[in-house]
């Protein structure tokens, strides 16, 4: 005969496992986490220089551990080294100015997570299928798009990554329309699901930001029932800045996706910032559509 307490401590734990919520099934929707990043390219002269401030990033995007994790202003040699210190990670991106030279908008992914069905890059321009510069803009502008399947749930993502200029008002207002106009890709018959992030330089009630909501997409942060973080994304190196609290980074979500949370994190390293915009993030999941 068991003692009492031992008897109760049984019962107690019984009970538990049966009012307990199952294990998610296998198919089940799975939440995942969206990083979107401009790490700004290699200026000798910023201070903090990219060799004091890439450590700092590498930690913190391994602490906020993105499934998917988009960057702007990438040049190659800064690409490549933080593919080093991402094992976990693929990532597709070509350089804007000739495919392989020049900035990238390069995405990363969970590669224990997402199987890689197609990838392309689309320039900003007239002619979106070879490099090339469009409108008023400053320089190439392009649009990493990968066409993902999630190994948990089986969900297909389209997912978009971008940096729109920062001097071309035509400009931004064309890519606005190429790149939330592009039709979500499909595989025997299954729509993907639209995440469209990226450096947009355009804040809320704009033109181009019009144009992507008149598409069907969603701001992530808009429609999050939890934020955290400043309004404003870019800091100019400043952590007390915020750009007059105007966002110009964003992720946008198409039917088939919810937001659960998201941040604006203003991580440091000895008062200074590591990136002179700061990241945001999202954590979304596959709804009904």
């Amino acid at each position: 005969m068991l003692p009492p307490r031992l008897f109760t401590l049984l019962l107690a734990a019984a009970a538990a496992l049966l009012t307990a919520a199952p294990p998610a099934a296998a198919g089940d929707p799975a939440p995942f986490r969206v990083m979107s990043y401009n790490i700004r390219v290699d200026v000798p002269t910023d201070n903090p220089a990219w060799s004091e401030r890439r450590p700092h990033m590498a930690n913190q995007i391994a602490f906020y551990d993105p499934d998917l994790l988009g960057v702007q202003e990438a040049q190659p040699a800064m690409v490549d080294w933080l593919a080093q210190q991402l094992p976990g990670w693929d990532r597709y991106g070509l350089g804007r100015d000739d495919g392989l030279v020049g900035e990238s908008t390069t995405l990363f992914w969970r590669r224990d997570r997402y199987e890689r069905l197609r990838a392309e890059t689309l320039w900003c321009s007239p002619t979106p299928d070879r490099p090339s510069k469009g409108w008023d803009a400053a320089y190439p502008r392009t649009i990493t798009r990968l066409l993902l399947r999630d190994r948990r749930d089986g969900v297909l993502l389209d997912v978009r990554n971008t940096h729109f200029d920062h001097v071309g008002v035509v400009a931004r207002e064309q890519c606005a329309e190429l790149v939330s106009g592009l039709a979500p890709a499909e595989v025997d018959g299954e729509t993907a699901r639209i995440v469209l992030m990226g450096d947009f330089n355009t804040g809320p009630d704009t033109a181009p930001y019009r144009r992507i909501l008149a598409a069907g997409l969603r701001d992530a942060r808009a429609a999050s029932p939890v934020t955290f973080g400043p309004a404003g994304t870019f800091n100019a190196f400043d952590i007390a800045k915020d750009n007059d609290g105007v966002a110009i980074d964003h992720v946008f979500i198409g039917p088939g996706l919810a937001v659960q949370r998201f941040a604006v994190p203003t991580d440091s390293f000895g008062g200074r910032v590591i990136s002179d915009h700061f990241p945001v993030v999202a954590d979304l999941i596959p709804v009904a559509r």
